[in-house]
């Protein structure tokens, strides 16, 4: 190769390479020039972020309550005593002393069984009674007499032995006519039927004119009404909550009724006692209440909803439902920490009730918790917190 070829040869390259730095050095200097409307534009979308408003969010204090934890069971009335009114004696019925549906008190006189046979019968007795004591006291006469005499040898001593036997045979008598008569007596106050206790009669079967006997069945029905008993079935694994309750029977437990018309009845019971059964079909054990009932608004076999609480419980921390957030990992909240910033917090729930979820662990008393705004900020943003209710 010649001198011209290798400087031809070697022209080449040189060309080429002067070329390519030439658009080396052009494409950095577009690079540049590319690069500052880049740093420009971030620059800007940071003043712009920074000049924006805060985000404005709903915060609620958390706080310590006393919260009432109800439970709700499915009771029934039942009555305290109920009693069946029998005739013990037989007779036709006088006009009924009641009205059938009402109050009526201990004591007092419902029906009344024609009462003439009876009285003739007791005064029949009083006459016998009498007729016996006469006799009884001609035997003590006839004793003494001879008992006089005897000690004179004026008569045997068999003739004593007779009036005596003739003494205590009137004295047997005289016995036996007092016992007719208490039992004359006794069926006379039979023809008078009173209730045994206050409550409502129910309706009467046997009416006046109508003949009636011990074997003539119910007459009427007295239902005790106050107080009045309500049983409803408790869970198993509430029993040792109620059994405490029961112990400590002093007002601990609050219960009250709601009727079928969602009002709440207005007299606070108490736990009378557990079964000692429980029912294996429903794992439960049926609880009964005794509730007043002044006002007779409870009636017999009445389906009410038996609301249980404990009184006195212990503050506990709390915030609203709307606080709580859950993800795949658990429980948390937002809240606002001294630096307006948003804070992400794990916590513990021990339950939610009436709206309210109880907070175990992650929360301290005047945290602020993030209730109304969530959807618009995150973790390390600031925000413009106002306490609800302001």
């Amino acid at each position: 190769m010649n001198n011209k070829s290798l400087v031809s040869w070697m022209g080449i390259p040189f060309v080429k390479r002067a070329v390519v730095g030439n658009l080396a050095k052009f494409s950095l200097a577009c690079s540049v020039v590319m690069a500052a409307p880049q740093i420009s534009f971030a620059q800007d979308a940071e003043n712009a972020q920074a000049a924006a408003p805060r985000p404005g969010v709903i915060v609620e204090e958390v706080r310590k309550e006393k919260i009432e934890n109800q439970r709700v069971f499915a009771g029934r009335t039942e009555a305290v005593a109920r009693v069946e009114l029998i005739a013990r004696v037989g007779g036709f019925l006088d006009p009924l002393k009641f009205s059938e549906g009402q109050i009526v008190e201990e004591g007092q006189t419902l029906f009344v069984i024609q009462k003439a046979p009876y009285e003739f019968a007791v005064e029949q007795r009083k006459a016998n009674l009498e007729s016996a004591k006469a006799q009884l006291d001609l035997a003590k006469l006839d004793f003494d007499r001879k008992e006089k005499l005897v000690a004179r040898d004026t008569v045997s001593v068999s003739e004593l032995d007779v009036a005596r036997a003739n003494q205590q045979e009137a004295q047997a008598n005289v016995d036996l006519r007092q016992a007719d008569l208490s039992l004359a007596e006794l069926d006379l106050s039979y023809t008078e039927i009173k209730s045994p206790m206050k409550g409502k009669v129910g309706t009467a079967r046997f009416k006046d004119g109508a003949y009636v006997t011990s074997q003539s069945g119910t007459l009427a029905t007295v239902t005790k009404l106050d107080p009045m008993r309500v049983a409803f079935p408790v869970p198993q694994a509430l029993m040792l909550q109620g059994q405490r309750l029961r112990v400590s029977n002093e007002d601990m437990a609050k219960l009250t009724l709601r009727l079928s018309d969602d009002s709440i009845y207005n007299h606070e019971g108490k736990i009378e006692y557990f079964d000692a059964v429980a029912n294996p079909g429903t794992d439960t054990v049926t609880v009964h209440a005794l509730f007043p009932n002044p006002d007779g608004l409870l009636f017999d076999q009445q389906l009410v909803d038996v609301i249980a609480e404990q009184r006195d419980t212990a503050p506990v921390l709390v915030v609203s439902q709307a606080a709580l957030l859950i993800d795949q990992d658990g429980p948390y909240v937002l809240l606002v920490n001294d630096e307006d910033k948003v804070e992400q917090r794990r916590i513990s729930v021990a339950d939610q009730v009436q709206g309210k979820v109880i907070v175990q662990n992650g929360l301290k008393e005047g945290d602020l918790v993030i209730t109304s705004g969530i959807q618009k900020v995150r973790p390390g943003v600031e925000v413009n917190a106002k306490l609800a209710g302001q």
